[in-house]
């Protein structure tokens, strides 16, 4: 059904609110209120239309914050989220409403960076809370010298690595702007665990100890990555730098087809019958972005995913196309948690990393001394100078 009728599952299924992806339109959103900021300070910002000026951008990131307050799960340590539908898992079900790992980092983001934007204190407070989630609620399972897993909920006692590296970030992140050692010494314990079961070419499996986890793939490994480097801006670890380095060599190797599409699986456990994810192309983008100015060519390769992204799969009406199966069946109708919300977030992510550069191509631009990374002696200022990206506004209409 899901291949061939795909929008039979609104007859079974109501529309809901999904706390993970209203996050990350809220992020996206702040992306483009901080684009607009970049462009200002350029000199060319003109906003003829108010409903794509900074101002629209940052009060509709507030109104999906307002939503996450409540949608939060009650009854645990601090504000926190999880899916709302029961999730059948390898290692049993999880109830609808149960908060996890994976779903609360993205709104602890919202709110840090909210008050970041705006100074206003109530958004400081609620990261505080979320904090307090994440430090009191998930369990550690020791696994190692000075290193521990963090569980998925509160309710398990899992070692899934991308769970671990959500956590650490969010405690490293909370420990230096909350002032709490505590903090820090458990998501040190994370950081240990996730760096002693990275394996000698440079993968992770999704999870230890769990022969049905015990797989690795495209858009998991994007987590570990993206969360160790966002640790690492804390932690200034050499350690850290050549994990995500080595992690991201194997990424390439492993999980990209002869042509740069994203793979799924670096082996897969069964045959696939999805030629092209978009959920992995998201995470590929998000990740290159993130990557741009220790790994070059992991932005080179989000910039490639990106135009690809917009010029082949993105339809009329401003989404995107969700997968393509083999023999060329595309899956076009969209649903915010898989993947429009991420692929939103990823564009954005570029957008925003692509106005950045050419702010400070233009302040260094009469320096004689500068040249950008991998930028030719022989090349012109105007060749040097990243090339923007046409985004097109309707892609924003499905965050609405």
């Amino acid at each position: 059904m899901e291949v061939t009728c795909p929008r039979l599952r609104a007859l079974f299924v109501k529309k809901d609110r999904f706390p993970t992806a209203d996050a990350q339109l809220s992020l996206a959103f702040l992306n483009l209120y901080e684009a607009c900021h970049e462009q200002a300070n350029g000199g060319t910002s003109v906003y003829p239309d108010q409903d794509r000026s900074p101002r629209s951008w940052l009060i509709k990131a507030k109104d999906l914050a307002n939503g996450l307050l409540k949608q939060s799960v009650p009854g645990y340590s601090g504000l926190c989220w999880g899916y709302p539908f029961d999730w059948q898992h390898v290692n049993g079900l999880m109830p609808k409403g149960t908060p996890h790992i994976t779903a609360t980092p993205y709104c602890y983001e919202v709110f840090t960076r909210l008050f970041e934007a705006t100074n206003e204190k109530h958004y400081l407070e609620a990261a505080r809370s979320i904090a307090a989630f994440v430090s009191v609620d998930l369990k550690d399972t020791p696994t190692g010298h000075d290193a521990a897993a963090s569980s998925y909920t509160p309710h398990d006692q899992s070692k899934v690595i991308n769970a671990s590296a959500y956590r650490a970030f969010v405690l490293f992140d909370a420990a230096r702007r909350f002032h709490d050692e505590t903090y820090r010494a458990k998501a040190h314990k994370n950081l240990q665990f996730i760096l002693q079961t990275q394996r000698p070419n440079g993968s992770w499996l999704y999870a230890i100890d769990s022969l049905p986890e015990a797989f690795i793939d495209h858009f998991h490994t994007c987590f570990v990555l993206k969360n160790l480097y966002k640790i690492n801006r804390h932690v200034q670890s050499h350690e850290v730098k050549r994990a995500v380095q080595n992690g991201y060599e194997y990424y390439r190797k492993a999980l990209f087809d002869r042509e740069n599409n994203p793979r799924t699986y670096a082996v897969a456990p069964r045959v696939q019958i999805v030629l092209l994810e978009m959920y992995d192309v998201a995470e590929a983008i998000t990740l290159g972005t993130l990557l741009r100015n220790d790994i070059p060519e992991a932005f080179t390769l989000a910039k490639r995913l990106a135009t690809q992204l917009i010029t082949q799969y993105q339809l009329p009406a401003g989404h995107w196309v969700t997968r393509v199966y083999r023999g060329g069946i595309r899956h076009t109708v969209p649903f915010l948690r898989w993947p429009q919300s991420q692929l939103f977030l990823a564009v954005t992510n570029f957008l925003l990393a692509l106005k950045q550069r050419e702010q400070t191509a233009n302040k260094n631009s009469d320096r004689e001394d500068y040249y950008p990374v991998g930028a030719s002696l022989a090349t012109s200022a105007a060749d040097r100078r990243p090339s923007a990206m046409n985004t097109r506004s309707r892609a924003t209409n499905d965050g609405e």
